[in-house]
Order: structure tokens, then C-alpha cells, then sequence
């Protein structure tokens, strides 16, 4: 559980959180939707702790890991993706054999052994995640992790993450709406400071669409 109660935050009197209320059940993907400006970065930073808040509180299972993926990875360069997954993996007890991450996120054995400076964009993407895979915090967040992704990538990433999801909270956030609707059955949207909950059975009800559509600033699918 992760539980946010009436989170403010403001940036130079602005106010970008102004009461962000919700709670996070373990188990599930959740999407995050917002329009640009609207404070998903900044949210998943308070979560994390990176930035303090205001006012609210934030709490969740004592002792437990929260991690953010920030959009621009912050990766070893010079060793090997073998290399630093092996490391990975020497630090988690419980880890499995290094193998089996780099094979969920579908690195093959000619890119694992390559510096990973030489990577891709992509593959920079997948070693991220296969780090993520051994870590297992329970609490992970992906701030729009699928910007210039291909489609195979996002399928795969979805597919592992809901995979793995069970004792887990995992937060992508997004600002496209046939996205947030792709990584989860119900949406978070993020508008005017706070969180409301857009169910399955709700999203494509057309005022509630195009609310929607005009807080993202998007044309109409």
C-alpha cells in the first residue's frame, strides 16, 4: 500500500500539487495521465522523496524500497550489460541467475557483452529495466518511459511489468491519452493539482473523453 493524503506542492508560490489524495494497492499497474505542466514529475519525485513536500503526508509498508526511472537513464557506461547485471544480482540475495533478467527484457548475448555506451537508445532502455527486474523495490515508477520506444519495446515492457507486478505498486505516468489507456485498464489523471480516477467503464464515455482531451490538450481520436 502506498497512501497519499492531501500532498501540496508548490514551486515559487506556484502551486503544481495542490491536494493530491489516493491510495496505491499492491498487485497492480497504475497509469498516470497528465498534461504537460500538470506535476506528474514532480509527484513521482515526492513519492520517491527527492523533493519534500508542503504539506500531506505519504506513507507506505515500513523498510520498503521506492524507485523512480527518470526519463534520462542513469546508467554505468564503461562496463558491460553482463557486467553490471552480474553485479546486480551479487548484492540481491534472492536474485536469480543474471541470465534470466537480460532474457526478459530481451537483450541477446551479442548486446549483453557490448560497453554500454555502445548501446542503443532502446537497449539503454532494456538494461534499465532488467535492473529493476533484480532490484524488485516495491514501490517502482517509470516517468514516461515509451517516448521515441517502438511498439515491440512497449509490448514487452507492459508484458514483464504486469508480469511482475504481484506484491508490487508500479506507477508509469504519460501524457497521451491512447497510451494511459494502453498501460492500464483504469487512469490517473492528473489535472489542476490532484488525482482523480477515470474507470474502464468510464473512459470512453464521450464528455468524460473529451474532458479529458481538453485538459491534454489533445484533437479528438
Amino acid at each position: 500500500m502506498l497512501q497519499l493524503e492531501h500532498v501540496k506542492k508548490s514551486y515559487d508560490k506556484k502551486e503544481v500539487l495542490t491536494d493530491v489524495t489516493y491510495t496505491f494497492e499492491e498487485g497492480k499497474v497504475y497509469s498516470l495521465l497528465g498534461g504537460a505542466g500538470a506535476g506528474r514529475t514532480t509527484l513521482l519525485e515526492c513519492i520517491c522523496g527527492d523533493l519534500s513536500i508542503d504539506d500531506g503526508t505519504i506513507v507506505t509498508k515500513e523498510k520498503e524500497d521506492i524507485f523512480l526511472a527518470s526519463k534520462q537513464s542513469i546508467l554505468p557506461m564503461y562496463i558491460s550489460g553482463n557486467e553490471f547485471i552480474h553485479y546486480l544480482c551479487e548484492l540481491q540475495k534472492q536474485a536469480r541467475e543474471p541470465e534470466y533478467y537480460l532474457e526478459r527484457v530481451g537483450l541477446d548475448e551479442k548486446i549483453r557483452s557490448r560497453m554500454i555506451c555502445e548501446y542503443t537508445f532502446e537497449e539503454k532502455k532494456r538494461i534499465q529495466l532488467a535492473a529493476y527486474l533484480v532490484q524488485k523495490p516495491y514501490v517502482i515508477m517509470f516517468d514516461e518511459p515509451f517516448d521515441y520506444c517502438s511498439d515491440e519495446y512497449i509490448d514487452m515492457f507492459l508484458r514483464v511489468l504486469n508480469e511482475e507486478a504481484e506484491g508490487h505498486i508500479v506507477i508509469v505516468t504519460t501524457g497521451i491519452f491512447a497510451m494511459a489507456k494502453r498501460i492500464a485498464k483504469d487512469v490517473l489523471v492528473l489535472s489542476n493539482g490532484e488525482i482523480n480516477e477515470v474507470t474502464y467503464e468510464m473512459i470512453d464515455i464521450p464528455e468524460i473523453k473529451k474532458a479529458i482531451f481538453d485538459i491534454l490538450g489533445e484533437l479528438e481520436e
